[in-house]
């Protein structure tokens, strides 16, 4: 804005200044014409006056000499036709009266004539001439001129001032214009300031506050970059407002959680202990009742680990349960797949492992329970015989090394529809899994929340009969 404001002030300055120049250069010219031809009309009536005069005596002819005239200015040019030719000629200086050149003559005869309307006429080697001419009663035409060059070099001197002063006014004008700019745009530019460092504050976190304000000076409600200095202080503290409510909000459902996870685990400690004494206290039982004992003894077991999971997900984003130590990541993969190539024999489980260890700083329970559960996943949504492989690598992104654990399978893939949804929780892939006692829908969500909590990001990537969940982790300094 502040750019356009320049160009356009400098642009206005610039043709007012090129019009009052033009304006004055167009005055000149007029007001030189306007002189010139009162003098070569002034000079052809004393031309008429010494004509007559010389004519008068009893002596002269057709013939005589212009040069003996006198009464004309110096750079006055007079002649006579006779028909289209100049018969006589002079041209007047300070010192001398001489006979115009031959050269100068050509354009006069070729001139055409109008009684009484003075005309310019450029003479070749002596320049531009305001002409004027009358017809005498022989049949001869008395021709006077004046020389327009010192008029004309008035007007070329006025119009480099004009030009020149044009250009000054139009660089001191964006001069000024850019001081001024910058000088009215400074509350803006701090009002601009306090937006971008409210765009730059971490809200995604609880404990972070927009406190971010405009300063007073800047909020006066009485001029323009007043009113959205105070507009914004209204937005932030507004914005401000809803997070802390919703941050409040979010504190007393993971509270809710934690507690309602607390409390479920005894009753349903209670009930699966139940399911089992009375399972060992009777010799024998119904088939209905054996089953419906071993439907309790399922089900509170799967709503026991559902509780754990969401009790885990509570105290990880409260930033609670997790040990940190310097951990072998390498050693952490090899026992991950081994376990699962003992519990699912029927898909082929490859490490991909790099000699040395590669060293992160973490909770080794929670990352083991991070590889299990991408694992699990793919063992759980892969028909038999599909081929897992789990690599550990040191890669490099724009924020610098990372370690990147990735877990491929070559199955049918995932629903390209379903891949940003994949880490929310109690997200299923298809409504089939929905009845497999094993999915509860947190696992792919425990997974994001453990690596973000160990400052990480997890992605998904499926297409071209290939699947591949990636983790990134910061490696461990030293």
């Amino acid at each position: 804005m502040s750019k356009q404001l320049v160009y356009g002030v400098a642009a206005l300055v610039t043709v007012v200044t090129l019009g009052g120049g033009a304006l004055s250069v167009y005055s000149l010219h007029t007001y030189v014409t306007t002189m010139s031809d009162a003098e070569v009309t002034h000079s052809l009536a004393a031309f008429e006056h010494s004509v007559e005069k010389y004519r008068a005596l009893p002596s002269t002819d057709d013939d005589d000499p212009l040069t003996d005239f006198t009464g004309q200015a110096p750079g006055t040019l007079i002649a006579v036709l006779q028909g289209n030719s100049v018969v006589n000629s002079a041209i007047f200086s300070d010192e001398d009266t001489e006979p115009a050149p031959a050269a100068a003559l050509a354009p006069i005869e070729a001139a055409s004539w109008r009684e009484d309307e003075p005309q310019t006429i450029k003479l070749d080697g002596l320049g531009s001439y305001r002409m004027i001419s009358s017809e005498l009663d022989s049949g001869q035409r008395l021709v006077s001129a004046v020389s327009m060059e010192a008029a004309n070099r008035v007007v070329a001197a006025r119009t480099v001032t004009v030009v020149a002063s044009t250009i000054a006014a139009a660089l001191l004008a964006g001069l000024g214009t850019v001081l001024v700019v910058r000088w009215a745009l400074r509350p803006l530019r701090r009002v601009a300031a306090t937006a971008a460092r409210a765009a730059k504050m971490p809200l995604a976190d609880d404990d972070h506050r927009i406190t971010a304000r405009v300063r007073q000076a800047d909020s006066d409600p009485d001029n323009e970059v007043g009113i959205v200095g105070e507009t914004l202080n209204r937005l932030l503290a507004n914005v401000d407002s809803a997070f802390a409510a919703r941050a409040a909000s979010d504190r007393r459902m993971r509270r809710f959680l934690t507690d309602a996870s607390h409390e479920l685990r005894t009753p349903l400690a209670a009930i699966q202990g139940y399911a089992q004494l009375t399972r060992q206290e009777s010799a024998a039982l119904p088939p209905t009742t054996e089953y419906a004992l071993a439907r309790i003894e399922s089900e509170s077991r799967r709503m026991t680990a559902l509780v754990g999971d969401m009790l885990l997900l509570s105290r990880l984003d409260e930033r609670q349960g997790l040990e940190i130590r310097r951990m072998d990541l390498t050693s952490l993969v090899v026992d991950a797949v081994n376990d699962a190539a003992v519990s699912s024999s029927d898909h082929r489980w490859l490490a991909d492992l790099p000699d040395e260890p590669i060293w992160v700083m973490g909770d080794r329970a929670r990352l083991h329970q991070v590889l299990s559960n991408l694992l699990a996943n793919a063992r759980h949504h892969n028909p038999p015989g599909i081929t897992v492989t789990t690599a550990l690598r040191m890669v490099t992104d724009d924020s610098g090394p990372k370690v990147a654990l990735t877990v491929t399978d070559d199955g049918p893939g995932i629903d390209p529809k379903l891949v940003p949804e994949l880490f929310g929780r109690f997200v299923r892939g298809t409504k089939a899994r929905a009845d497999q006692p094993e999915s509860t829908g947190l696992g792919l969500s425990i997974v994001a929340s453990i690596t973000e909590a160990h400052g990480g990001t997890v992605s998904a990537r499926s297409g071209d009969g290939s699947t591949e969940f990636r983790v990134l982790l910061p490696p461990a300094e030293g």
